[in-house]
């Protein structure tokens, strides 16, 4: 087993390459000096691709909603510390 850390720092982007029903759709994650993609291979069946699209979806909705809960009591809105807010 591999695993893989890509720690975001500057500029990150996330990107989907999407080739209609010619080829399996690729997830790009980017900044400034990292790069990560992110495709299935043609030996997955497409039911498998799928699952693993929507497994994907579960695990990025939850990643956002722990990162709302870390989030929330650092900011009161965008880019104002809740320190300096009134």
């Amino acid at each position: 087993m591999t695993s893989i850390s890509f720690h975001l720092a500057e500029k990150p982007f996330v990107l989907c390459h999407d080739y209609g029903t010619e080829r399996t759709p690729i997830l790009a994650v980017q900044d400034t000096h990292a790069s990560l993609t992110l495709c299935a291979d043609d030996d997955l069946s497409p039911a498998e691709q799928l699952k693993f699209a929507r497994d994907l979806l579960a695990a990025v909705t939850a990643y956002v909603a722990a990162v709302e809960k870390y989030a929330a009591p650092l900011t009161c809105h965008e880019g104002t510390t809740r320190h300096a807010c009134p």
